[in-house]
């Protein structure tokens, strides 16, 4: 955070940044494991009625349980090592350490990442309403949305600011959810290793979509720092998520999901190419901009 920003307002984002950072390092791990306990059995007892009834869906459900059992526990690790890492910036963060605000968006968005992603597999296989996956990606949106607000100055740039990082962040998720529902069809359908009709385009789409993902986020560390090269990044994955978005909806149209992950990417792509966010978003261009207002 810059230090224009008054020192009262950095203690409590850097507090809220210490407590989203112990509960990804201390509590997370127990409700993960809770999730867990709740989703397999029900996985497992679905995919065993549709096998008995014929489903010839069912063998895209088998995989469903391996998947979840790798990348819960991934997305967890992921977010507990973010904590360990906010903990250790937290002070660089308060000081106005540009570095130690990028690396905290990204630690902070990653935890959110992974609440995104659990929270379909429980509405699918526990309950429909509150899921504690919620918990563990509202915690970590608190301090980032705080960092990405209050070094924002005005009320159009704060605007700004957080549509983009906002948008950046839920792409990202959205492109991850679907590369994992690719490789549960891919690993589960009976015609694999040839491919059925429409089933092809799962690969680059999660490929691509996965690529997407990382890329999202390395808009949002170089955009934090308000680099034009996060522009760019930004732009390559809003288009990464457009164009396989919706060829794969276009091709398989089995879920809306891939349609909502096009629209995602056209959400980033399209405000971005206006000239007036994007000043906005370069640190060059908008120091630029303010300096014309002023000499208007």
């Amino acid at each position: 955070m810059s230090q224009s920003v008054s020192p009262q307002t950095r203690k409590v984002v850097v507090a809220l940044v210490i407590l989203a950072a112990l509960f990804m390092l201390v509590v997370e791990p127990f409700i993960v494991d809770y999730m867990l306990d709740k989703i397999h059995p029900n996985q497992v007892a679905r995919y065993e009625t549709m096998k008995a009834e014929g489903d010839p869906k069912a063998p895209l459900l088998a995989p469903a349980p391996w998947l979840v059992s790798v990348f819960f526990p991934f997305w967890m690790s992921i977010a507990m090592f973010a904590g360990i890492v906010l903990l250790l910036i937290a002070k660089a963060l308060y000081n106005g350490a540009v570095w130690a605000k990028q690396v905290s968006l990204v630690c902070l968005a990653l935890g959110a990442f992974g609440g995104a992603y659990m929270l379909l597999p429980w509405l699918n296989f526990v309950a429909i309403g509150f899921s504690p996956a919620m918990i563990i990606m509202f915690v970590p949106l608190v301090p980032y949305f705080a960092i990405v607000v209050v070094d924002a100055k005005g009320k159009t740039q704060k605007w700004i600011d957080f549509y983009v990082f906002l948008i950046l962040g839920v792409t990202a998720a959205e492109t991850f959810g679907n590369g994992h529902a690719a490789t549960r069809v891919l690993m589960g359908h009976p015609k694999m290793p040839l491919y059925a009709e429409g089933i092809f385009i799962l690969q680059p789409s999660r490929n691509i979509g996965w690529l997407v993902t990382v890329v999202l986020l390395i808009a949002i560390y170089l955009l934090a720092k308000r680099k034009e090269s996060g522009w760019y990044a930004a732009m390559a994955g809003g288009w990464g998520a457009a164009i396989m978005g919706f060829a794969t909806h276009y091709v398989r149209g089995a879920t809306v999901d891939y349609l909502v992950q096009g629209l995602m990417g056209l959400a980033i792509v399209i405000p971005l190419m206006i000239p007036f966010i994007k000043e906005r978003l370069i640190e060059e261009k908008l120091e630029a901009s303010e300096d014309s207002s002023i000499s208007m």
